[in-house]
This record gives structure tokens, sequence and C-alpha cells, in this order.
């Protein structure tokens, strides 16, 4: 399980009960607080997994979560920010571990990746985990699709 504690700023990733990897990471802009709507520059919290896996991004390397959670759409519906239609897909995508609808107002494309191509070094993603690419190679190394993540305050 890859654990992220947004306050902490740390990754810690454990395995059997033992911790493989613990790194700094930098967050979204807006680092406190749940992540509701698109670009609001927030970090998720809650339990997903990885749904994608990129080894030729941008950012180096990018592991997808699969935000928007379905606790995550329920709450858009309540809010009215997404459709009942958009809330089941989120729902199956989740049952079936695949990656969720990243096209409503609830946001998504949300990724652990490498470092800034800029050299920046303070909380500057869109809500993404950001590490250094050592780490997101190491990471990557030991984690793939269905590894759960959870995104701590």
């Amino acid at each position: 399980m890859i654990v992220i504690e947004k306050r902490l700023r740390r990754l810690t990733l454990v395995k059997g009960g033992q911790t493989l990897l613990s790194c700094p990471i930098c967050l979204g802009t807006v680092p406190l607080g749940a992540k509701t709507r698109e670009g609001d520059g927030k970090t998720p919290e809650g339990d997903y997994y990885i749904c994608t896996v990129n080894r030729q991004s941008k950012f180096f390397i990018s592991l997808g979560i699969s935000y928007p959670s379905p606790a995550d759409a329920k709450g858009g519906l309540k809010r009215s920010q997404i459709s009942l239609f958009d809330y089941l897909c989120i729902r199956l995508a989740a049952l079936c571990r695949l990656r969720p609808k990243w096209t409503t107002a609830l946001g998504g494309f949300v990724m652990i990746h490498g470092e800034s191509p800029e050299g920046k070094t303070e909380d500057w993603t869109q809500g993404c985990v950001a590490l250094s690419n050592a780490d997101i190679k190491a990471l990557s190394d030991f984690v793939g699709k269905g590894e759960k993540v959870r995104i701590l305050p």
C-alpha cells in the first residue's frame, strides 16, 4: 500500500508490514483540504488505487490515481456537480478496478509522478503528488495497476 501523508509531505510504500520506501513529496498549489472540483489545486484525500502507469510521462514516470472514487462521486452527486450517469460510471470503474471518468466537474488526471521539468520544489502541481525522479523510479519498480493508495490529510 502507498500511504501519502499530506501534512507531513511524505509518501511511504508498505508491503508485508515493511516500509520499502519513504520519501518527501510536493502537492497541489492548495495543499489543505480534499479535492472536490476541477481546477481547485487540491490533492484528493481518501482511499484509491493505481489505475494507470505511464513510463513515458512528461513528468518522467506517472502513476494514475483512481480519483474520483465512489465516495468522491457520491459527494459530487449530492452537490449536483455530476450526473447520476457519471456517478454510476465512476462506481462501475471502481468495481472493475479501472480508471474512473476523469472528465467531470470533480476533476481527474491525478497522478503520482516525477519532478517538475522547470525544477520547482514547493507545492506546484494541480493536485498531483510529485516525487524526485529517483523516488518515482524506485516506487514504480515495486508497484503497478491495482496497488492501494491511501491519501491522508
